[in-house]
């Protein structure tokens, strides 16, 4: 059940900075209300984003608590051995490698999703969201908060996924990213992650039960392509998305 946009309460309007980066069919959405500010908090992990969210400026008009901080890109990083899609709901997903994968992952459809470029990875955005501003995500991506825990011997450990997706379009899994290149600014977060090398803990929305190949709903091709402009600028390789992303995504 995918409710991406639908579940979230409408705000006074659209962000006016979304009006000059979207086609006219994109400047309905809504943002959600921000709530009270509050001191800071941030996980000991970052956020993975494969879809629009590799935009920092949709990013910056999601994230109402601490924009400033939760939507400025860290990094490019990939996930080795994932493999990028547009699935039946119409929306980018990733699919984790074999051996890490609950049933509904490791069907005969899933197992049609190509390779994700000559990396056979997903590249990303590294983001370090204020955990309010991760809570404001959990209702873009559809999360279910009333999710039951995850069975342990589901095929994939707990540590990595916590909960069932239950009534959600997403899960909430956290695993390790590649680091390929930090980006200018990210000094002070790496030192209070206590990050030396390059694995990272990321957290990374999946959708565990639309595993099969289709195309891109109407209103979410724009937002890719914003996506696609704005991460390649940052350092996302223009051979992996034309390789992997533009098989789904018209420019």
């Amino acid at each position: 059940m995918h409710i991406k946009n639908n579940s979230i309460p409408a705000g006074p309007g659209p962000d006016p900075t979304l009006s000059s980066t979207l086609q006219p069919s994109e400047q309905h959405t809504k943002t959600p209300i921000p709530a009270p500010t509050k001191p800071p908090t941030y996980a000991k992990h970052l956020y993975f984003a494969y879809g629009s969210n590799l935009s920092p400026t949709q990013m910056k008009s999601r994230c109402r608590i601490n924009p400033t901080h939760s939507a400025t890109p860290l990094a490019i990083a990939t996930l080795p051995k994932w493999r990028w899609l547009i699935c039946e709901a119409g929306y980018a997903n990733v699919l984790s490698p074999s051996g890490l994968r609950v049933p509904t992952q490791d069907s005969d459809t899933a197992h049609e999703i190509p390779v994700s470029g000559d990396k056979d990875a997903v590249y990303g955005v590294l983001y370090q969201m204020d955990l309010e501003d991760e809570l404001i995500l959990d209702a873009y991506e559809g999360v279910d908060g009333l999710a039951g825990d995850a069975d342990p011997d589901c095929g994939v450990p707990v540590t990595v996924r916590p909960k069932v997706q239950g009534d959600g379009s997403y899960n909430k899994w956290y695993s390790e990213a590649e680091v390929v290149r930090w980006l200018d600014g990210a000094e002070g977060v790496r030192e209070g992650l206590g990050i030396d090398g390059g694995s990272v803990p990321v957290l990374v929305y999946v959708d565990e039960n639309c595993v099969r190949l289709a195309e891109p709903r109407f209103e979410y091709i724009a937002r890719m392509n914003r996506a696609i402009r704005e991460s390649v600028a940052l350092g996302v390789p223009r051979s992996w998305v034309d390789q992997v992303m533009r098989k789904f995504i018209p420019e």
